[in-house]
């Protein structure tokens, strides 16, 4: 683990350029206090965070962490991954036309994380959607995303896994790539991850923060009862205390009853332009690219660093302009 407590400066403008090619000027992370929210400082427990070596951690005085890694989960990544041949012929499961080809592990890359999260989360009374992509990050390198498949948020990972010849869609740690071998995720518990930190019968141990800036574990509540999601509220969090938090905090379960297995929604106030680029510095591609099946260098190639021609994009990439359209995060509001 690295952690750099270096100061960084107080005033903090993040510029997220919009897919249209329109820039758009977002505040620094909201922390702003109500008379109802409940604030904690999370900036000693982000330090004390059993981080993996390929992460490097950098308190701001701010209010913010910088989360860097890789990318890539230090714990496990299967010998091969399922990869559909056409991501348009979900659901797997009941598609018996579905087909796949297998990506070996070492073709998986690298596909680096650059985000900064707030060290004073402000609990919302109004949930907000997470969107497909990152909404997250685990203290192993790697990236928590939602639990669907689909812009329309119908599909669950999950419970669309498919295995053929042990080779599966999402691995046993509940985890897997886009199908250009990037971007490694998970759409559940990382069990793999969870088996090193959690001890039975303890409450578990944070894997990972929301964008929100509120703490993420499995499913041990206290005294390591398993929480599942009646136990929770409708984003899979709740108010109690935890190892880092003795005093309380809110804070999300990922769980394995049944869906959702992880946070479909934020209880926390939420910067938009982090949202839709994952710490800023442009829209968020990876959803969007796995949905059309693509590199997610290649769509950002296609799109250009401009206002981007959508028509010769779509020709670029072999699709319509419509299915381009309607898979691209749209801007911040």
């Amino acid at each position: 683990m690295r952690v750099n407590t270096k100061l960084l400066t107080t005033t903090a403008i993040a510029i997220a350029v919009g897919v249209c090619g329109a820039l758009f000027l977002s505040s620094s992370i909201l922390t702003a206090q109500s008379a109802d929210a409940v604030t904690t400082d999370t900036s000693q427990a982000v330090s004390a965070a059993k981080w993996s070596d390929n992460v490097t951690i950098t308190i701001n005085d701010d209010d913010t962490f910088r989360y860097e890694s890789d990318g890539l989960p230090s714990t496990y990544l299967a010998d091969v991954y399922l990869v559909p041949d056409d991501p348009g012929m979900m659901p797997f499961s009941t598609n018996p036309d579905a087909t796949f080809w297998d990506l070996k592990a070492a073709d998986i890359e690298a596909s680096p994380i650059d985000t900064t999260i707030t060290t004073l989360p402000v609990y919302s009374e109004t949930p907000t959607d997470t969107s497909l992509g990152q909404i997250g990050v685990a203290i192993n390198g790697a990236r928590l995303f939602n639990d669907y498949e689909d812009m329309e948020r119908t599909i669950v990972a999950l419970d669309d896994n498919v295995i053929h010849d042990h080779a599966a869609f999402v691995d046993e740690c509940n985890g897997h790539p886009l199908g250009d071998g990037t971007t490694y995720h998970y759409h559940g518990i990382p069990v793999c991850l969870t088996a090193e930190v959690d001890v039975d019968g303890e409450h578990s141990y944070m894997i990972g923060v929301l964008q929100d800036g509120f703490p993420v574990y499995a499913n041990q509540g206290e005294d390591g009862e398993i929480m599942v999601n009646a136990d929770l509220d409708e984003c899979g969090g709740h108010f109690g205390p935890t190892p880092e938090f003795p005093d309380g905090i809110y804070h999300y379960h990922l769980t394995a009853d049944e869906a959702p297995y992880t946070i479909d929604c934020y209880h926390g106030e939420v910067d938009m332009a982090q949202m839709r680029g994952g710490g800023g510095g442009g829209p968020d591609l990876s959803a969007a690219a796995e949905q059309l099946g693509v590199s997610q260098n290649a769509l950002a190639a296609a799109l250009g660093d401009g206002p981007p021609d959508f028509e010769a994009a779509a020709e670029t990439l072999g699709i319509s302009v419509d299915d381009l359209m309607s898979v691209l995060p749209a801007p911040p509001q």
